[in-house]
């Protein structure tokens, strides 16, 4: 069920409401890849508990050392390239809060995030 979430989320699916549709209106050969009965789809209900108990630090970084597993092999004789960005997330600062701070690590070739955390103790 986590997967299919990633992949509705991916695909553009936002809310709980949607990922509930999306995987509603999988093919069944597609659901059944997913692991997923297609004759008892999962609730909206059940979804939003089931992402609501996640941490997202832990699933972001299990998809990140997955994605990490996929990526080609560098040409022989170079070296992976590994950029390192920081970036105050736009909208996150409320009147009580300060700004989200991220930091993530990306293959420079494929763009893939490997890894990405919050920096907390920065101000705006």
């Amino acid at each position: 069920m986590v997967a299919a979430a990633v992949w509705a989320v991916v695909a553009g699916y936002r809310s709980y409401a949607a990922i509930g549709e999306w995987v509603a209106d999988l093919p069944a050969d597609t659901a059944a890849a997913l692991g997923i009965d297609a004759d008892r789809r999962p609730s909206e209900a059940m979804i939003r508990r089931l992402l609501q108990a996640l941490d997202p630090d832990r699933l972001a970084a299990v998809i990140g050392a997955w994605l990490a597993t996929q990526l080609p092999a560098p040409p022989a004789g170079t070296r992976r390239v590994i950029a390192v960005d920081g970036k105050t997330l736009r909208g996150s600062r409320t009147s009580d809060t300060v700004a989200r701070h991220v930091f993530a690590a990306a293959d420079q070739t494929t763009g893939v995030v490997l890894a990405s955390t919050d920096v907390v103790g920065l101000a705006t």
